[in-house]
C-alpha cells in the first residue's frame, strides 16, 4: 500500500486544520505543485454518478394463463368390496385375481342346507294355500248358484200366487152371482154351498202361494249368507297365501344371497375366499371382503387443489395429466369437485375422469395434473418482478417524463407466476422498473438504459 512520508503527512494535517504553512520548493516536491481539478467539474461528475441506470418494461396486452400443478393418483371410477350377506360355507369360487367380469356374473356360491329345506317347506305351504283359495272360490260359485236357484223359486212362487189370486177372484165373483140366484130361488142350496167351498179353496191356495214366496225368499237369504261365508273363506285363504308367499320370498331372497354376483363390469383386484371357507355377513369396512372389484373402463384422477386456487376451480377446467410411468400425457377436463375444502389440509378435491377402454391407465399410478384455472386472451400484463407492495397494496414504479420514479397503485387480476394481470391503474404506455424494485425509492431520478423485448 502507498504511504505518505512523515513530513508530507504533517503538512497535510496542518492544511486540513486551516493553518497556513510555507513550503519550500525543491525538486522532490515538483509533483505536489501540479494544478488541481476545478470544483464544479467534480460536482457534476459526482451527480452524474448518483443517477441510477435502470431497465424498464411497458405493460403488454397478451393471453395470460394461470395453471395449478399438483400430484395425483389414478383411481377406479367405481370399486367395491364384496361381502357375504348370509352365514354359510363357500361351495364354489368362480373367479380369481385379475379376472374380468360382467354385470350379473356369479363370483362365488355359498351353501346353506337348512335354508334350502325351509324354502321347500314354504313353497309347499304356498301351494297348499293356493289350493285352499281355489276351493273357497269354488264354494263362492256354488253359493251363488244356490242363490240363483232360490231366487227362481221365489219367482215361481210369485207366479203361483198370481194364479191363486185370479182363481180366488173368479170364485168370489161366482159366489156372489150364485148368492143372488139362490136369493131368487133359481138354484139349490147345494149349488151355493159348492160355490162357497170353491171360494174357500181358492183363498187357501192364495195363502199357500204367499207362504211359498216367504219360504223361497228365506232360502234366498240363506244362500246369500252362504255366499258371504264363502267369500270370507276366500279372503282368509288369500291371506294365508300372502303370508306363505311372503315367507317364501324372504327365504328365496336369502337363498339368492347364496349366489354372489358382480354389480358392474370390472376386474377382480383381490380374492380372499376359497372353497370350504366359513363366511358370515360383513359388519363394516374393516372386515376382509371375499373379493374386491374395480371398474376401470373409466378412471378418475383426484387432485388436491390448494386453498389459494380453490375458488378458481370449476367443472370443465382444462387439465393435462402427465403419467411419468408411461411417459405420456393425456388431456382432459375437471369433471367435478368437492366444492367444500378439507379443513385439515385446506385443499379442494377435484376429479378428472379419463376414458380407459384400452386399460392402459391402471389404478394406483402416480400422475402430475396441470389444471388451467384462468385463461384470458387480452389481459394487460406486467412482469411479477415489477410489482412493488406498499402497506399491503400492490403497485409499480413508473418513470415519469422527468426521469423520476413515481409509485402507482394498481389492481391485479390473474397471476400466472411470472406475470400478473393489471385490471386498473395502468394504461399500457407507462415505463416500469423491470426488476430489483426493492433497490429503488419513490422520487429517485433514474436513467433508462434498456427496455427488454417480451
Amino acid at each position: 500500500m502507498f504511504r505518505l512520508p512523515k513530513h508530507r503527512l504533517a503538512v497535510a494535517t496542518l492544511v486540513a486544520c486551516g493553518i497556513p504553512v510555507v513550503i519550500g520548493c525543491t525538486h522532490s516536491d515538483t509533483a505536489s505543485s501540479a494544478p488541481k481539478p476545478n470544483n464544479s467539474t467534480a460536482a457534476a461528475s459526482s451527480a452524474a454518478s448518483s443517477v441510477a441506470r435502470v431497465t424498464v418494461v411497458s405493460p403488454l396486452k397478451k393471453r395470460l394463463i394461470r395453471t395449478v400443478e399438483q400430484p395425483g393418483t389414478i383411481e377406479p371410477i367405481e370399486q367395491t368390496p364384496i361381502h357375504a350377506k348370509v352365514t354359510g360355507y363357500v361351495s364354489k369360487v368362480h373367479v380369481d385375481l385379475g379376472d374380468r367380469v360382467k354385470t350379473g356374473d356369479v363370483l362365488l356360491e355359498i351353501a346353506i342346507p337348512e335354508y334350502e329345506q325351509e324354502l321347500k317347506q314354504k313353497q309347499a305351504l304356498v301351494a297348499q294355500s293356493k289350493a285352499e283359495t281355489s276351493q273357497a272360490d269354488a264354494r263362492v260359485k256354488v253359493a251363488e248358484a244356490a242363490v240363483r236357484s232360490a231366487e227362481a223359486l221365489v219367482v215361481e212362487a210369485k207366479a203361483g200366487l198370481e194364479r191363486s189370486t185370479a182363481e180366488l177372484e173368479r170364485a168370489d165373483t161366482e159366489l156372489s152371482r150364485l148368492e143372488l140366484l139362490f136369493a131368487d130361488q133359481a138354484i139349490t142350496e147345494k149349488v151355493l154351498e159348492e160355490s162357497k167351498a170353491g171360494q174357500r179353496a181358492a183363498a187357501a191356495a192364495v195363502a199357500e202361494a204367499q207362504a211359498r214366496i216367504a219360504s223361497s225368499e228365506a232360502v234366498v237369504e240363506e244362500k246369500r249368507a252362504g255366499i258371504e261365508q264363502a267369500q270370507a273363506d276366500v279372503q282368509a285363504a288369500s291371506s294365508r297365501t300372502d303370508v306363505a308367499l311372503a315367507d317364501e320370498a324372504r327365504l328365496r331372497a336369502i337363498h339368492d344371497y347364496t349366489k354372489i354376483t358382480s354389480p358392474f363390469d370390472g376386474i377382480v383386484t383381490m380374492r380372499n375366499a376359497d372353497t370350504g371357507h366359513f363366511v358370515q355377513p360383513g359388519k363394516g369396512a374393516s372386515d376382509k371382503p371375499l373379493v374386491h372389484l374395480s371398474r376401470t373402463d373409466v378412471v378418475r384422477v383426484y387432485v388436491e387443489v390448494p386453498e389459494i386456487d380453490a375458488s378458481l376451480i370449476s367443472n370443465e377446467c382444462d387439465a393435462v395429466i402427465q403419467i411419468p410411468a408411461l411417459g405420456s400425457k393425456i388431456e382432459g377436463k375437471v369433471s367435478r369437485s368437492s366444492w367444500q375444502l378439507n379443513p385439515s389440509t385446506r385443499t379442494l378435491r377435484a376429479a378428472i375422469d379419463l376414458p380407459n377402454a384400452d386399460s392402459k391407465l391402471r389404478p394406483g399410478l402416480y400422475v402430475l395434473a396441470v389444471l388451467t384455472v384462468a385463461d384470458k386472451s387480452d389481459a394487460l400484463v406486467i412482469p411479477k418482478s415489477s410489482l412493488v407492495m406498499k402497506e399491503g397494496k400492490p403497485g409499480v414504479y413508473v418513470v415519469d417524463p422527468k426521469s423520476t420514479l413515481v409509485w402507482q397503485s394498481i389492481t391485479t387480476g390473474i397471476n400466472s407466476g411470472a406475470e400478473i394481470e393489471v385490471l386498473a391503474g395502468l394504461t399500457g404506455s407507462e415505463s416500469l422498473i423491470a426488476s430489483n424494485v426493492s433497490a429503488y425509492r419513490e422520487g429517485q431520478v433514474v436513467e433508462i438504459i434498456s427496455q427488454p423485448s417480451r
